[in-house]
């Protein structure tokens, strides 16, 4: 599965999404989705949240970039917490 792919299935369907919503259709393919794309359909409503706009596959390497800091930012916190 491709992220355009990921995107595709996510935005099919009769109700209209708008940025970074989950319609019950969306929900259906990210727990369908291999684990690696439901991460990046995570990202990619965290980015258009951010952005204000429904994510495309030419945003691929900004929702990349962005699901990179939101595990950098997790794994901060799981260091700062096994050191307490």
């Amino acid at each position: 599965m491709t992220f355009e792919e990921i995107l595709s299935a996510a935005n099919a369907g009769d109700l209209g999404r708008v940025p970074g919503s989950w319609t019950p259709l969306a929900c259906k393919v990210w727990k369908e989705a291999p684990p690696e794309m439901a991460r990046m359909l995570e990202a990619a409503f965290a980015w258009e949240l951010k952005n204000k706009r429904r994510a495309r596959s030419q945003d691929e390497g900004e929702v990349r970039d962005l699901l990179r800091q939101m595990d950098a930012v997790t794994a901060a916190v799981k260091a700062t917490k096994a050191g307490q």
